[in-house]
């Protein structure tokens, strides 16, 4: 698999030729007058959302070129790699699979016999631990004495979750309560235990090696506190969502649901750590939530690159932020329910792209993570819109 550092590539040299020659100083309003077509060109439809890049600082001569620096740079073959089961985590040595979290457990993977082998085995497991996972969750579901569900996590174990649980709200299950603790500052976890009863709460610990300090921290404390105030089952009102089995039983949680290494935080909301989610939308909810994940996984494997929404919205971010200099990025949902997608997002984009080298170790001459940030719409409206519209730095 040939990999070609993309300030390397032809493609690069032509975007900065391009940038100088009419990037620079391009004119939105002057670029619809000029094509009656670009909002037809620049806008498209993906599975379950619809996209409108027209307002953008592009024209399609620029995104010819943008769509060549991801051919030139082995985006392709990266992007087939993945879906074979190949380690392309070339630092830890691992496989990168959180898409197969998201796979219906017939789907038909064609690559080469050993990796159709792998990656059976890995989808095996990834169903046995979801239908035991679902199957909790419904049971909790359908628990009256059940009242509070607090997830105590953190990064990916605890913005996703949270993220999603927000988000489809209106589908949340009536008589249930969702509570998240992070902060490894006692005041958050505090402020929850005043709501709730040993009785009628249950705990869900989530932590991969069970091992991190603020989850753990805020564990025991939570431990303390139902024990203290007449808790004596731990292993009913206590779950863990962990692969250090071991170290869970220690702690008295006797119910766990696990994943694996080739799963990242900000991608582990589609395994056991959206345990909180399912609870609160149920098994089918959650089937549903993966189907539609596994639509976008399918639209970016097999689109061509010109109508494949994730590499284009990827491509503009790169002549965003190495051409034009922008440095941030300014998300603000209009939907009060996705009120933490920002903050989501600030995880899955700048942990996955905030380096400062390559994967061979080097120093990288280009940038790399522009800083997400953002709020909902009307509030930010009335908080920093006058600076994005009136203000001498340029926000996407």
């Amino acid at each position: 698999m040939t990999q070609i550092r993309c300030d390397r590539t032809p493609a690069w040299g032509q975007l900065q030729a391009a940038f100088d020659a009419s990037g620079r100083a391009f004119d939105v309003r002057s670029a619809f007058a000029a094509d009656p077509q670009r909002f037809e060109r620049f806008s498209q439809s993906a599975p379950h959302v619809f996209a409108d890049l027209s307002k953008n600082r592009i024209d399609a001569a620029t995104e010819s070129i943008l769509l060549e620096l991801a051919r030139q740079s082995g985006l392709e073959a990266h992007r087939d790699a993945m879906f074979s089961g190949a380690k392309i985590n070339t630092t830890e040595g691992r496989q990168v699979l959180h898409w197969l979290l998201r796979n219906p457990p017939l789907a038909q993977v064609e690559q080469a016999p050993a990796a159709i082998k792998n990656i059976s085995t890995e989808l095996t497991q990834v169903h046995a631990t979801l239908d035991a996972m679902l199957a909790y969750a419904q049971a909790v579901r359908f628990d009256a004495s059940i009242t509070d569900v607090v997830n105590i996590g953190i990064g990916g174990s605890d913005l996703g979750p949270q993220m999603a649980v927000l988000a489809l709200n209106e589908f949340v299950i009536p008589g249930k309560r969702f509570h998240f603790v992070s902060n490894v500052d006692g005041h958050e976890l505090a402020a929850v235990l005043r709501q709730v009863k040993p009785a009628s709460t249950l705990f869900l610990v989530a932590s991969k090696t069970f091992t991190t300090i603020e989850t753990m921290t805020n564990a025991h404390s939570a431990r303390a506190w139902f024990e203290a105030n007449g808790g004596t089952d731990i292993a009913r009102h206590f779950a863990a969502l962990t692969t250090n089995v071991a170290a869970a039983k220690a702690f008295g949680i006797s119910t766990t649901f696990g994943f694996w290494d080739w799963v990242g935080g900000r991608y582990s909301v589609w395994s056991a750590i959206g345990l909180p989610l399912a609870i609160a939308i149920g098994s089918e909810g959650f089937k549903a939530f993966l189907a539609g994940a596994h639509d976008v996984d399918e639209h970016f494997r097999s689109a061509p690159l010109a109508r494949n929404l994730p590499v284009r919205l990827g491509l503009l971010d790169v002549w965003y932020r190495n051409f034009h200099g922008f440095t941030s990025r300014s998300v603000a949902p209009y939907h009060a329910a996705l009120k933490r997608y920002p903050a989501y997002l600030q995880q899955l984009e700048m942990e996955s792209n905030g380096k400062r080298v390559d994967v061979a170790g080097n120093a990288l001459p280009f940038a790399t993570s522009p800083v997400v940030w953002g709020e909902p719409g009307t509030n930010g409206q009335h908080a920093y819109f006058q600076m994005l519209h009136q203000g001498t730095d340029v926000v996407p």
